[in-house]
């Protein structure tokens, strides 16, 4: 399977890695890039409510950096780099919820790129 990613005036490659020899649909793909967008937008609700979010942010990280040995995608190390940085308790709220909703919207850009 490959797909077209935009970013900017460059296209790059996105290949479907067969690691584990399994064809993989775009129906399950969706599914699993929608349930990894409803777990990033949790660490909104969650640092306001002064939950453990920071424990929510290695469990997204985690299954990025999987998904990223699935799949190659620039938009991977963008969310990756991005998340990592909302780690400081120096982050203002306000900058913290809107690098949330660009990694959201990267990570559809993602999908909605095939």
């Amino acid at each position: 399977m490959e797909v077209i990613d935009q970013i900017g005036l460059y296209s790059v490659k996105v290949m479907l890695t067969k690691k584990y020899n399994l064809d993989i649909s775009e129906e399950s793909i969706g599914t699993n890039v929608s349930r990894l967008t409803n777990q990033i937008w949790k660490l909104i609700p969650m640092r306001e409510h002064e939950e453990d979010w920071i424990k929510q942010l290695d469990t997204v990280l985690v299954e990025l950096v999987g998904l990223n040995e699935l799949f190659f995608s620039p938009n991977f190390l963008q969310i990756l780099a991005k998340l990592e940085g909302l780690r400081s308790e120096e982050v203002e709220f306000g900058i913290y919820r809107k690098t949330v909703f660009e990694c959201i919207s990267l990570l559809r850009d993602f999908y909605d790129a095939k």
